[in-house]
């Protein structure tokens, strides 16, 4: 007890492969953290009070993952409803940014989900403790749950099928839910 300590939260990807990540830090003491700035990482301190730092990992992830389940969410209730092609044709018609971005990254969605399913649920509580509805993100980690279910949640980051398609992974989600009617 009684030493310094900071906040921090890292946003981007391993340097490794072409990105430089942000490490953001908060607290009295942050500045410290900045002596790592331009060694392989990009330090920004964006405040002096402890959980600042992780509130804009949270507000990112809530952003990237969270809309990575909602594009699930309504590909997988397309599935259930016999709809996919149609709305892909939609998508191709009206929204060719959202399509190009569910077809380049929800089949790899399944090898990661089973961290994502908690980073969800925390900022489904942090959402509730601000006032803000924690819906959505409850919401998100029950696709992330759904993800993991698949047969592709046993692939590693380095082990996904990069032949897999968006389709077949929308497919075997929607393969797991069972249809209320049955019920």
């Amino acid at each position: 007890s009684g030493g310094n300590f900071i906040d921090g939260g890292i946003i981007g990807t391993a340097p490794a492969k072409g990105d430089t990540p942000r490490f953001y830090v908060s607290g009295p003491d942050a500045q410290v953290a900045t002596e790592l700035n331009g060694k392989g990482i990009i330090v920004k301190s964006v405040g002096n009070e402890i959980g600042q730092a992780s509130g804009i990992k949270m507000c990112y992830a809530a952003l990237t993952k969270g809309t990575n389940t909602l594009q699930v969410a309504l590909l997988t209730a397309a599935e259930k409803m016999g709809l996919t092609e149609a709305l892909r044709e939609e998508f191709e018609f009206s929204q060719k940014a959202h399509l190009n971005s569910m077809e380049n990254g929800i089949s790899r969605l399944p090898a990661n989900a089973h961290r994502w399913i908690g980073e969800m649920e925390e900022i489904s509580s942090t959402f509730e403790d601000l006032g803000v509805t924690p819906h959505f993100h409850k919401g998100a980690a029950e696709i992330y749950k759904l993800l993991n279910s698949t047969p592709f949640a046993t692939e590693t980051p380095e082990t996904i099928d990069q032949n897999r398609t968006v389709w077949e992974t929308i497919r075997a989600a929607a393969d797991l839910i069972e249809n209320p009617k049955s019920r």
